[in-house]
Parts: C-alpha cells; sequence; structure tokens
C-alpha cells in the first residue's frame, strides 16, 4: 500500500509532520532518559598479584592496626586440621600458618585487641588467635557456624550458626558465649554498625535480613532483600549495609540504610554473587559474581558501578579489603591461592565557585585527581562522575580529566533547583585508568533560604514530580502545536486524513 501523503492538503501534511515530529522527541526523550542512568565503567583496579595460602580459601579478615591479613583455608570438606593464612600486608607475603578447626570459613578480626575468630564450619566452634603470639583457643557454639562479626567498640563477636538459625554472641574479655539469639533461616553473612551497636544476618532461606539491637541482643526487626542473601559489607564511615544476593543470574546488592534502618536501593551486579567488602576510607565496595568471572566496584557516593575487573580465569569467592593500604584480597574457587588488587593511589577534591548560589543560577565545579603513590606516580586520566545530595542539575553527568605531573582537573556546572535543607553536597568520584585506582572527594554548595528567580520547593515532592516533568511538558507543546494547525485550516468541515480507529502508542518514559 502506498501512503499519497503530499496529495493531501497542506494543513494535513503539516499535522503529520508535526505528529511525527514528537513522536520522534518522545522516543529520543527515553531514550536519554535511560541512558544517562548508565555509569561508563572506570579501568582503575586491577589485579597485580597472587599469594600462595592453603587448600579451598574461604574467608578473608584485615588486623588494620598491623596491616596484617588473615585467609581461612576451608581445606577439603570434614578435614582436619585445618589452617589460617597469615600475609604482612606492607609487601603481600606468607608470614605464617595457623592451626584452626574443622573447615574454617568465615574471619573476624577485633584490630584494637589483635584477637582474630575464625568459624569453623564442621566443627561448631570458634577459634580464637592471638595476632601477636599466634596462640589459639577454641570457643563452642552453635552448629555450622558460617561468619563473625566484630564489634571493637563493645568488644563483642557475633557467630552466625547456620545450622540452627542462631547467632552467637561472645564476650572478647572472658572468651565466653553471653547469649544465643534466634533469627531466620540459615544465616550466613553478618555486619555490624559499632556506631548504632547494631548487627545485621542474613537468612539466606528466608531472603531476608534480621537487625540485631546490640545493648539487648534481640531482634528488632526483619528486612525482605533479594534471592537468597549471602555476604555482608558493612560500612561504619556512612552506616550503610551492603547485602549480597547470591542465588540469580542477575544478582544485586540491597543497600540498607543504618540510620534508618530501611532498605534504599537495590545495585544490579554480575551473576551469582559471592563475596563482598566495603572499604570505608574510599567508600568503594567490591563484590565477586561466580557467575560470570567478575569483581564489581560500587561508589558508596552514587550508588553506581563504575568498575567491572573481567578476570583472566577462576571463579572468584569472599572478598576482603585492606583499608591501609588500598589493596583489595580475593579467593578463586579450587586454587590455593589469595588474588590481590591494586594500583596507584588517588585522591580527589572537589570546589564550586561560588560556594554559595541562589536556586536556577550556576555555579562551576572543578574536581582534581592526584596520584598520591609516591616515586613514579603520573598524570591521573580518565572521568570524574557527579552527584549531589539536594536537587539539582548537572550541565553534563562527568567530566575528562587533563592535566600534567601528578594530577589534572575537569569543570563542569551545577544548578541548584531548589533549596531543600539549604546545603548541597556535591560528590566527585574519580573513575581511575589502567595505572590508577579510584577516589572521591566531595564539598558543600550553600543555597540561600530566600531564593531569588526560583520557586522553593520540598526535596521529598520534587522528587515525584521530576520524573513527569519532561513528559509533561512535551505533551503540552504539543498539544498547543496541534491546535495551531487546526485553527490553520481552510476548511473546518474536511474529514480528518488521520484515521479514527488508528492509535499513535507512546513510549513510555
Amino acid at each position: 500500500m502506498t501512503i499519497e501523503l503530499w496529495n493531501t492538503p497542506p494543513w494535513s501534511r503539516d499535522l503529520r509532520l508535526v505528529q511525527g515530529s514528537l513522536i520522534l522527541l518522545m522516543v529520543t526523550l527515553a531514550s536519554l532518559i535511560l541512558l544517562s542512568g548508565i555509569a561508563i565503567p572506570g579501568r582503575a583496579e586491577a589485579v597485580t598479584g597472587t599469594i600462595a595460602v592453603g587448600v579451598n580459601p574461604d574467608g578473608i579478615g584485615v588486623d588494620t592496626s598491623t596491616n596484617t591479613i588473615y585467609v581461612s583455608n576451608y581445606g577439603l570438606n570434614g578435614t582436619f586440621p585445618s589452617t589460617v593464612s597469615v600475609i604482612d600486608g606492607s609487601n603481600n607475603s606468607l608470614t605464617g600458618t595457623i592451626t584452626v578447626g574443622v573447615n574454617p570459613a568465615g574471619v573476624g578480626v577485633n584490630s584494637v585487641t589483635h584477637r582474630i575468630y575464625i568459624a569453623n564450619y564442621n566443627s561448631s566452634n570458634v577459634s580464637v588467635i592471638n595476632g601477636v603470639s599466634n596462640t589459639t583457643t577454641t570457643i563452642p557454639v552453635g552448629a555450622h557456624p558460617s561468619r563473625v562479626g566484630v564489634n571493637p567498640t563493645t568488644n563483642e563477636i557475633y557467630v552466625t550458626n547456620s545450622g540452627t538459625g542462631t547467632v552467637s554472641v561472645i564476650n572478647g574479655t572472658t572468651n565466653t558465649v553471653t547469649a544465643t539469639i534466634t533469627v531466620g533461616r540459615s544465616p550466613v553473612g553478618i555486619g555490624v554498625l559499632p556506631t548504632t551497636n547494631e548487627i545485621y544476618v542474613s537468612n539466606s532461606l528466608d531472603s531476608s535480613v534480621s537487625i540485631i539491637d546490640g545493648h539487648s541482643n534481640t531482634v528488632i526487626k526483619t528486612i525482605h532483600v533479594g534471592n537468597d542473601p549471602g555476604n555482608i559489607a558493612a560500612n561504619p564511615a556512612t552506616n550503610t549495609i551492603y547485602v549480597a544476593n547470591s542465588n540469580s543470574s542477575s544478582g544485586t546488592v540491597s543497600v540498607i540504610d543504618g540510620s534508618t534502618n530501611m532498605l534504599v536501593a537495590a545495585i544490579p551486579v554480575g551473576a551469582y554473587l559471592a563475596g563482598i567488602d566495603a572499604n570505608s576510607v574510599t567508600n568503594k565496595i567490591y563484590v565477586a559474581s561466580s557467575g560470570d568471572g567478575t569483581i564489581s566496584v560500587i561508589d558508596g557516593f552514587t550508588g553506581q558501578v563504575v568498575n567491572v575487573l573481567f578476570l583472566p580465569s577462576g571463579t572468584p569467592g569472599t572478598v576482603g579489603v585492606d583499608p591501609v593500604t588500598n589493596e583489595i584480597y580475593f579467593t578463586i574457587a579450587g586454587r590455593r591461592t589469595v588474588s590481590v588488587i591494586s594500583g596507584h593511589s588517588t585522591t580527589t577534591s572537589v570546589s564550586c565557585n561560588p560556594s554559595t548560589q541562589v536556586v536556577n543560577a550556576n555555579t562551576i565545579c572543578t574536581a582534581t585527581a592526584t596520584d598520591t603513590s609516591g616515586t613514579g606516580a603520573t598524570t591521573p586520566t580518565g572521568a570524574v562522575f557527579f552527584s549531589s545530595s539536594g536537587a539539582g542539575t548537572f550541565n553534563q553527568t562527568s567530566c575528562h580529566l587533563s592535566g600534567t605531573g601528578i594530577t589534572a582537573s575537569c569543570f563542569l556546572s551545577y544548578t541548584p533547583i531548589a533549596v531543600g535543607t539549604g546545603q548541597h553536597t556535591i560528590f566527585s568520584t574519580y573513575g581511575g585508568d589502567s595505572t590508577h585506582m579510584s577516589s572521591s572527594g566531595s564539598t558543600i554548595v550553600t543555597v540561600p533560604t530566600s531564593p531569588v528567580g526560583g520557586m522553593e520547593i520540598p526535596i521529598d515532592k520534587l522528587a515525584l514530580l521530576l520524573p513527569f516533568l519532561p513528559l509533561t511538558s512535551l505533551l503540552l507543546g504539543g498539544a498547543v502545536l496541534i491546535a495551531l494547525f487546526k485553527r490553520r485550516s481552510p476548511d473546518r468541515r474536511e474529514t480528518n486524513p488521520i484515521d479514527s480507529n488508528s492509535s499513535v502508542s507512546y513510549p513510555r518514559v
């Protein structure tokens, strides 16, 4: 069938062109909105070496005050003795091997007392290692202890017993179990926030997280998360909990705000998640995906994946972060090694000029990345990503660094569109390059409480309106254009050339 568009009246052709343009504009708008949420991955972190340890390494813990890494070697199922490998974090060399219980799994470290707690899965006890003398004692707990969490402030240790659905509470001074708390089915991961003295336990068979009040040793709340939640990472610097939802080909990390104990996000990462840990200094979260052999790097400020490491071979398991050296350790299933991720360390700073700006006016925000590795430091390259805690817009979501020596900078503009709290925190995250590791910085833009040329809109209300503003404006504009063309019609009695039975499907934005 041939459509004779140019044989129709001029006003009809104009109307069809307008309608076609509107559809094209809406499709373009939808595409731009979808693309704006995609973060370009950096290439910062890279696997730089391996360390020989024991059979089937499983758990990783770090004593930050001595820069020592402890790796539990699960061994073969049911075999004894099993061991813990001790690694010097300053040069990543193996310095000792300690005998513990049967099939050691989780590792918890108190960097204040230099005590290391090892959950022995098949002997239903915990080995306590004295980090100074490397001697051990044993504490009985529940069946199949899996992971260990430590509160260095209270010197209490929490052990998930997956076989009994409980958490054992150990007093670090007396090395005795002082309480046993019932949680969900098959608890695995555990994370502790010392600032609130609350403990988060993932119940793998319930797809939930139990929250324990460390003062009363009672469960105060249960939060439903993703499928088969496993390991947990806690960032006490931001009061945030990250839960790796394990048993899915499209894995997610559930994010819990420790201040409100509310589920605030689900971040898509790789397939069949295994290990997870957070660097409280850089606010980066590292997630191992066993299904696709990757390590995803999440920026804790923006909640976006800023880097994905594709491992050449092997299936990654548990992850441990050393915030002293900014090096990341991860196990490979079936190997007798621990791999190390590292690179040139960097810092990122950001400043906005002017630092005080009214609603609907621009401020220029400049980010500067610096190579802090010392001898051999080079110029950082790559992109810096921006975000804001307040209601505002950037003229672009990232900029590309340029510079010489050990520093490089780039800038973009930020426009506050609502006063909100009066202080907008601007975050800048350097994604890194093939040599330099990622880092983040922040600054404050003050927005006066009496805006000039703008309207003061509460942030929560604005968040509800924003998704609809572009589509609403476009539809209203289209309606006005169509009305204008109709008014130009030489004969209103002519039949509309558009079939009344046809329909136009607009893409959802």
